[in-house]
């Protein structure tokens, strides 16, 4: 699902398995034990990603609809 945003988070991984979720797509990675307030921060990025992706999908499906309807 491309317009979900995964965050990794591990005690057990290695950074290079980190780096490798993230070539893949994850958002981002995250080593246990991790500090509440950089999770947090990282959802609220992961987030607004999500957002601003949905709003562009959005904006070129109006641009298309519109275009039906040109002269």
């Amino acid at each position: 699902s491309p317009l979900i945003e995964v965050i990794m988070l591990t005690g057990h991984a290695t950074v290079e398995s980190g780096i490798k979720g993230m070539k893949l797509g994850a958002y981002d990675f995250l080593m246990k034990p991790c500090e509440i307030e950089e999770l947090v921060s990282k959802v609220a990025e992961a987030t607004k990603k999500k957002r601003e992706h949905e709003e562009r999908i959005k904006e070129a499906e109006r641009k298309e609809l519109l275009k039906k309807y040109e002269p």
